[in-house]
């Protein structure tokens, strides 16, 4: 260590920190986790529209409702459920929407335990905390992970499944168990089409590998299979309950959504996922090609390399023959990156992983200044220049007094300082404070600057404006918007709205939402009338419009 570091080195707690590395990385795990879950308005992406199906929720019958939903490749009833109650339990003390994401702790920390038990069932204890390490490292994971999705929920029963599937060959009865819970979480907490996923992984290993064609294995499929027949069966039990016509309507749904879903890729689809996973899965990529050298053609004779690679080919096929037109969807695959990678990880060249230490520490440090003159530009109004400039990025912004947030972000920057000369030689130890750099830097931003950000980001001012000129009473809303902007209209607005004109009791609508492009010019003509026009505040490119019914002028 260089001179001036040994000043900031406790020789107990480094030795303790390098010795135990378990209980650091279990620390990260969770602070990674929980980070960024609540104090946010729900931003576009595809957490606005499961938000308002939520909203759409009653008491009286969630059958019924769940019915409704028309888009069921979104997520299953199982994460509707739990996030409604989890919406009920924190109701007097957290907005709806940071509620259910509250829901996604109990996915991300169960993937993650998960993936660290696999490690551990195929290569033994130094895997067991490098591979979640290298999972929550992924650059891609961290943002999408904590805005509501079922994404966190298919990579949790994905890790599960294949717990159980690892340790099937030598626990029969407990590696049973374990797929069949895995595969129900898929079943009924995401879309249909992912149950493709452990099927293929099953069907590609009963062909490369003896132990996989056994009578034990047999077994654990059996238990898997009796699991997952009840847990559906349950599921169909609740939905007769409610009315005897409910399980041919959920079963036709979910089918048809499945099979809608799956599609020949066209070649923009296969390059803009294939461009993607470079950074998404950075900089687990690195360890999961240096280990698939490593181990070589010998490796992948032992199931131990077999397992992951199978189940990376399964959610490759699953996801390249899917929709799929966003980040998140690539969540999923780094479970077989993170599992491979930690393989050779103690093995890297010291290179290698010299230059990816000193890369994390320089980029964390770089991320740190760079959150605190944001911050302060944007709070106190220093640096001037950058100050003005987000005030033309968000005009009217006023920070809110913060001294808890600054005093705690003050904690965690000293923190972050005092670890990273706490943490000795290892050959695990640029991942160690990759993953550290990552996670210090993500509560960074939450605490500094996610207000801001979500100021910026929110539609619930401009919903609230807008709704300011609606009658209570109305027939109908049609909204003519993006599928997230009618969702947050839905949410904040309390209203559910239509996206084509129609006749209701002899009546039309009466109301219009139409977004544009700002400096579109597109007026609607009678028998609509524009009695209000707004956006987000600072939002150049989005512009919306409320025309009433001019009754008498169709």
């Amino acid at each position: 260590m260089l001179k001036p570091g040994s000043y900031f080195r406790h020789e107990k707690t480094a030795v303790s920190i390098t010795n135990n590395p378990m209980l650091l990385t279990s620390l990260l795990c969770v602070a990674w986790t929980m980070f960024g879950l609540i104090g946010h308005d729900p931003w576009k992406s595809e957490e606005a529209l499961l938000i308002s199906h939520l909203s759409q929720f009653t008491s009286s019958d969630f059958c019924l409702d769940l019915l409704a939903i028309n888009d069921v490749t979104l997520a299953g009833p199982l994460f509707y459920l739990i996030a409604i109650n989890f919406i009920e339990i924190w109701s007097s003390v957290l907005a709806p929407h940071d509620a259910a994401r509250l829901t996604l702790s109990v996915w991300l920390l169960s993937a993650i335990l998960f993936t660290a038990l696999t490690a551990g069932e195929l290569w033994g204890r130094t895997q067991s905390w490098v591979a979640p390490l290298l999972l929550i490292g992924s650059v891609g994971l961290l943002v999408k992970s904590h805005q509501l999705s079922a994404t966190p929920v298919l990579i949790s029963g994905l890790a599960i499944f294949f717990y159980g599937l690892a340790s099937a060959p030598r626990r029969s009865i407990v590696g049973g168990v374990w797929l069949g819970l895995g595969v129900s979480i898929i079943l009924l907490g995401t879309a249909f089409q992912n149950v493709a996923i452990p099927i293929f992984t099953i069907f590609l290993m009963s062909l490369i590998n003896l132990r996989y064609r056994g009578l034990r294995f047999t077994a654990s499929l059996a238990i898997a299979g009796l699991i997952v027949i009840m847990s559906a069966g349950i599921w169909l039990t609740i939905l007769n309950q409610s009315d005897p016509s409910f399980p041919a309507r959920w079963v036709a749904l979910t089918w048809s959504g499945a099979t809608d879903s799956f599609k020949v890729p066209s070649m923009h689809e296969l390059i803009y996922q294939t461009s993607a996973l470079p950074w998404f899965t950075w900089p687990t990529w690195i360890f999961l090609v240096w280990s698939l050298w490593v181990e070589g053609r010998e490796g992948l004779k032992r199931k131990e390399l077999q397992l992951p690679i199978v189940l990376g080919i399964a959610i490759t096929l699953v996801l390249v023959f899917t929709t799929i037109n966003k980040e998140s969807g690539l969540g999923p695959i780094l479970l077989p990156f993170a599992l491979i990678g930690s393989i050779a990880a103690s093995r890297i060249p010291r290179s290698v992983g010299t230059a990816l230490y000193w890369f994390a520490i320089m980029a964390s440090a770089f991320f740190t200044i760079t959150a605190w003159v944001y911050f302060s530009a944007s709070h106190f109004g220093f640096p001037q220049e950058l100050s003005e400039h987000l005030l033309e990025l968000l005009p009217g912004y006023e920070s809110e007094k913060r001294d808890i947030a600054v005093l705690l972000a003050a904690l965690l920057t000293a923190t972050w300082f005092l670890l990273i000369f706490n943490i000795k030689r290892l050959p695990e130890r640029s991942i160690l404070i990759w993953a550290m750099n990552l996670t210090f830097g993500w509560m960074l931003s939450v605490l500094l600057l996610f207000h801001w950000i979500d100021e910026r980001k929110t539609y619930a001012p401009m919903v609230h404006s807008m709704m300011r000129h609606i009658d209570p009473n109305y027939d109908c809303i049609i909204a003519q918007v993006g599928p997230a902007q009618r969702g947050l209209i839905q949410y904040y607005g309390r209203i559910v709205t239509t996206d084509i004109y129609i006749e209701k009791n002899g009546q039309s609508c009466d109301y219009l939402i139409y977004q544009d492009h700002s400096e579109a010019d597109n007026h609607i003509g009678l028998p609509w009338s524009m009695i209000w026009e707004g956006g987000r505040v600072g939002d150049r490119a989005e512009r919306y419009r409320l025309y009433k019914r001019e009754i008498g002028l169709d």
